[in-house]
């Protein structure tokens, strides 16, 4: 979950980088889906091990996921993820 936080905290940043991985996208996205659509403090790390993903990929996941508006940072700190599965 500490990599999720600090990939939604440099998103505050001007710019940021969108060149993740297709498949690293596809099995991060799947991970949240499963988890419900919504990622904690509770549920984090095993979103993490499910996406299976290093924390570098990690970072550029959530870059994407963020820069094609398909994640948000909700006021209680959770991330939710909003396409076609999670609406």
């Amino acid at each position: 979950m500490k990599c999720i936080t600090l990939a939604l905290t440099l998103l505050a940043a001007p710019a940021f980088a969108q060149n993740a991985d297709e498949a690293a996208v596809a099995a991060m996205t799947k991970a949240i889906e499963d988890a419900g659509c919504i990622v904690t403090a509770e549920n984090g790390d095993a979103v993490l091990n499910a996406a299976g993903l290093d924390d570098a990929e990690t970072m550029d996941v959530i870059a994407d996921l963020y820069g094609n508006g398909l994640i948000a940072l909700l006021e209680d700190g959770t991330m939710k993820l909003t396409n076609e599965v999670c609406e």
